[in-house]
């Protein structure tokens, strides 16, 4: 063991949950675990692994799939968990500063019961971290309203690879003085500079909220029923979430209990809309009145109106039930695409009849928040890396080079950098680099993620 690795550095042999994320895939093994409690101490840590040219792994709640937070060999784990507090709480204006490692449900507790929302809203807000959500730009169900979290972000504080810190974190709603630094480091996966504290907005609590379900007319487009949920419900809409049939059958079938859907249903695919306002009353009139309209119109075959909370939340455990499908069909591809919603159903159509063709004994299960162009797609089990190349393929290859993009929500991570360039040209992936060797001429913050 390095000597400067005494009160900072745990050696291995680590336990399991540092070793990969959501998906599974390790990568390597790890030299040792860092838990810091405060900037300084990743500061600290950060400095020391520079002059020993000691690669990092950063990790938040280790929800993603892509794998940027899962660490190679000899890499050291940098956990931010223990960046926990949420150390201030404007009630008046109505914004948070807290650490890295505040559970995103935590922060939603917290602040609700005060009459403020976080509106980043994440099937993983049990486990995922608010450093994580920032590192990657996690998206959610809410984004058609709010925004991905960039939006949400008023300023960082963050440790560079030389253990310098940036910060502390604006809380300014209008500030333009100098380059956006945080805007830079919001996406960037841990590869330009450690998030350790974010200053972040909130908005009112809306007195009520209000879900339904539709099940789409066969001649219906899925971007015409989207479009006529963004003029006909305005501002109130809140979340578009789309499930193609597979999808809502596998669900079924793994969960094996919960509200069973119409007749009406099988076979076509549902989109779950949700609204928000200030009273349920007028909430229950808009969504009644809107859903006749859109069978009366004969795009939508029949809906499904929730008449209690409970109902509502049964309807989005729907949607929410990933772990049960994944599980049936480990090892398995995600895919977490961005497209234009015209394209959806010639893209499912496509994806799955070259899937059908190339890897006949697998399932696929389509779905995402279509309201702002995010599909998803879970393909498995493919139980060797030739088949997970495969289905990798069957659905790249009908993706518009430049004008679509691999990954939406997830970050590229690991698992999606051999198709960076599919998703953006030459001269953004060689800017993109030059900034790394700028921040981190060294290479030691998750090293081997993006590029």
């Amino acid at each position: 063991m390095p000597e400067w690795w005494a009160g900072q550095v745990q050696a291995g042999p680590l336990d399991e949950k540092y070793l990969h994320d959501w998906s599974g895939t390790r990568y390597g093994t790890p030299a040792g675990l860092a838990r810091p409690a405060s900037t300084q101490e990743v500061a600290s840590l950060v400095a020391d692994c520079q002059r020993a040219r000691q690669a990092l792994a950063v990790q938040g709640g280790r929800t993603g799939v892509s794998g940027g937070a899962a660490p190679g060999d000899s890499e050291v784990v940098l956990s931010l968990e223990r960046l926990d507090q949420v150390e201030e709480f404007d009630r008046r204006a109505g914004i948070v500063v807290a650490g890295a490692g505040v559970i995103l449900a935590d922060l939603q507790t917290m602040v609700e019961a005060e009459g403020w929302m976080f509106p980043i809203d994440l099937g993983s807000r049990g486990s995922c971290q608010l450093g994580g959500n920032a590192a990657t730009n996690a998206g959610g169900c809410r984004v058609v309203k709010y925004g991905n979290t960039r939006d949400v972000i008023l300023g960082l504080e963050a440790v560079l690879a030389d253990g310098s810190v940036i910060g502390p974190p604006n809380k300014l709603v209008k500030n333009n003085s100098g380059y956006s630094l945080s805007q830079l480091l919001v996406g960037s996966e841990g590869t330009l500079g450690i998030i350790t504290r974010l200053a972040l907005k909130l908005v009112p609590k809306p007195a009520a909220r209000r879900s339904f379900l539709l099940a789409l007319a066969p001649d219906a487009g899925l971007q015409t029923v989207l479009q006529r949920c963004k003029f006909g419900l305005g501002g109130a809409l809140s979340a578009a979430e789309a499930m193609w049939p597979d999808f809502i059958e596998g669900v079924v079938a793994a969960r094996g209990a919960g509200r069973a859907l119409p007749a009406s249903f099988a076979g076509r695919p549902a989109l779950l809309v949700e609204v928000e306002g200030e009273s349920h009353d007028v909430l229950a009139r808009l969504t009644e009145d809107f859903a006749s309209e859109l069978m009366e119109q004969g795009l939508v075959l029949d809906a499904i109106l929730p008449a209690s909370e409970r109902d509502a939340q049964q309807l989005w455990m729907l949607r929410e039930s990933i772990p049960e499908l994944q599980a049936p069909i480990r090892p398995y591809v995600g895919f977490d695409l961005g497209m234009d919603p015209a394209g959806y159903e010639s893209f499912v159509l496509l994806a799955k009849a070259q899937l059908q063709k190339d890897l006949p004994a697998v399932k696929s299960y389509f779905f995402g928040h279509v309201g702002d162009g995010n599909l998803h797609a879970l393909v498995g089990p493919c139980r060797s890396p030739e088949e997970m190349q495969l289905a990798e393929q069957a659905l790249y290859r009908h993706l518009k080079p430049l004008e679509t993009c691999v990954t939406a929500e997830h970050g590229v991570g690991r698992k999606k950098k051999s198709y960076l360039a599919s998703s953006r040209s030459a001269p953004d992936i060689a800017a993109m680099k030059a900034i790394k060797h700028s921040l981190d001429p060294l290479g030691i913050l998750n090293p081997g993620r993006i590029f």
